[in-house]
């Protein structure tokens, strides 16, 4: 709807983006985290961490939440989230977690580097370039936060991203645009994934996820014995792809998921998301195949209160070269080398809005398939 320029005079009456402070959790005023506030002006806010890269925690479409949020709330960075598995107890959960920009998944030692949960990208605070807010009176109605994120140490890796946050007024859609450079001057790795966690009320029981192509199936902990990944059927894991109630085996730290090598429309851009029948509401994520050409679905349907899916889309190996023998399972960045990556999330409402988005769903096949 065009908005009647004679009745605002402030353009933050219809949208726009704030930037301030939160107290974190239990912290008694005495520390805070950095924020920037986004009303899309369509029904979708959200609001993006400055002190964790610039990853987006909360967010709303209407009165329904979208994201998981963790128990341990928006947390300042610390280098003790490093180590091993202790990102959990940094992580706040969101709608967008970025994971990189070295390595991604679990604890591993790879080719003598010693990683951790998901690496370090999330506990690097953002330094803001440009904030740009709507003007309609001036014919301009596109919002913009740009970013520069650095994850660096003495004799390398020097990681140098720029982030750039995109909306419309009017549009309930998100635009996330980042580079990642290599500043160093040696050949270093790099693992990228957008971490996108779906909770309550828009993931519940019976919605479905939505995408297709060829999968293997996964699951924590494993058989005694046996590895993480596990032998399913091309029709079982498509029937994972239904969220069921809570389940009984996820208490603790108990998970399933697959990895999916997504399929793409015809303009080169695969489209994923997750619709919810019973309130006419979904989220579509999209992304260009050719830079994120794989998607995990984290699924953890916990019986208290941990309910929550992830789609992930990635570049590199969330299981490491050693288990994992995809052609893109080990990626490196020259020195002075950039690579681009482009993500959209899209809040949907209404039967004919879910009609498109479920236009792009389809049967999972298995690799021995293909």
């Amino acid at each position: 709807m065009k908005p009647d320029l004679a009745k605002f005079e402030n353009a933050l009456q219809l949208g726009g983006i704030r930037t301030g402070t939160l107290d974190a959790p239990g912290a008694g005023g005495g520390r805070a985290v950095r924020v920037a506030l986004i009303d899309t002006g369509a029904g979708l806010r959200f609001t993006v961490a400055l002190d964790r890269g610039g990853d987006i925690v909360d967010a709303s479409f209407n009165q329904f939440a979208l994201a998981y949020l963790t128990p341990s709330g928006l947390l300042p960075p610390s280098p003790g989230y490093h180590t091993g598995v202790e990102w959990l107890r940094g992580w706040a959960g969101g709608l967008v977690t970025t994971c990189g920009p070295e390595y991604m998944g679990g604890p591993r030692g790879v080719n003598g580097v010693k990683t951790s949960l998901h690496g370090r990208y999330s506990g690097q605070p953002a330094q803001i370039e440009t904030l740009r807010n709507p003007d309609p009176h001036n014919g301009r109605n596109e919002m913009e936060l740009s970013l520069v994120v650095r994850d660096s140490r003495m004799f390398g890796p020097v990681f140098e991203i720029r982030r750039t946050i995109r909306c419309t007024l009017g549009v309930p859609e998100i635009r996330i645009e980042d580079a990642v450079t290599n500043r160093g001057d040696t050949r270093v790795a790099h693992h990228w994934l957008y971490h996108c966690n779906l909770g309550y009320p828009l993931l519940d029981h019976d919605a479905r996820f939505i995408y297709r192509g060829k999968a293997e199936y996964w699951v924590v902990p494993p058989p005694p014995g046996q590895d993480i990944v596990q032998p399913l059927s091309a029709a079982a894991m498509s029937r994972l792809k239904r969220a069921p109630n809570s389940l009984r085996e996820h208490a603790g730290s108990g998970e399933r998921g697959l990895i999916v090598e997504t399929e793409a429309e015809r303009d080169g851009w695969c489209r994923i998301g997750l619709i919810n029948d019973k309130l006419k509401l979904g989220l579509e994520i999209s992304y260009p195949k050719k830079a994120l050409p794989r998607m995990a679905n984290w699924q953890h349907y916990g019986p208290r209160g941990s309910y929550v899916s992830g789609l992930e889309p990635f570049s590199g190996s969330l299981l490491g070269s050693a288990r994992d023998k995809h052609k893109l399972a080990e990626q490196f960045l020259e020195p002075g080398a950039t690579r681009n990556y482009q993500l959209k999330l899209r809040a949907l409402a209404g039967a004919e809005a879910l009609a498109e988005l479920l236009k792009c769903d389809g049967e999972l096949s298995t690799s021995e398939a293909r």
